[in-house]
């Protein structure tokens, strides 16, 4: 019998997997044998948590070529671009270290 961390990181694994899988909820859990029901439950705490407030999102940090600017696109698409100065580069080193 597992624990609840065990089974947790069970869940976690299996919703990464349905993510990449290309199939719907449904699909997914008919082709691995699991609950549907269990499955969304475990989706609805996942997403949950993925919402919290406070909770960072890793950011890719690149500069355009013309090293004009630099430019943050967050995990969710969002871009923010900056002047390239000494300022803003500490800026966005003060925003990954968190």
């Amino acid at each position: 019998m597992q624990n609840r961390k065990e089974q947790h990181e069970q869940m976690l694994s299996m919703i990464d997997d349905w993510q990449s899988s290309g199939l719907n909820q449904r699909a997914y859990c008919a082709s691995k044998e699991v609950s549907y029901s269990v499955f969304h439950y475990w989706y609805g705490l996942y997403r949950k948590k993925q919402s919290a407030p406070g909770v960072f999102l890793p950011v890719k940090v690149t500069s355009t070529p013309s090293k004009e600017q630099v430019t943050v696109i967050g995990t969710n698409g969002i871009k923010v671009q900056l002047p390239l100065t000494n300022q803003s580069i500490e800026f966005v080193k003060q925003l990954l270290q968190g």
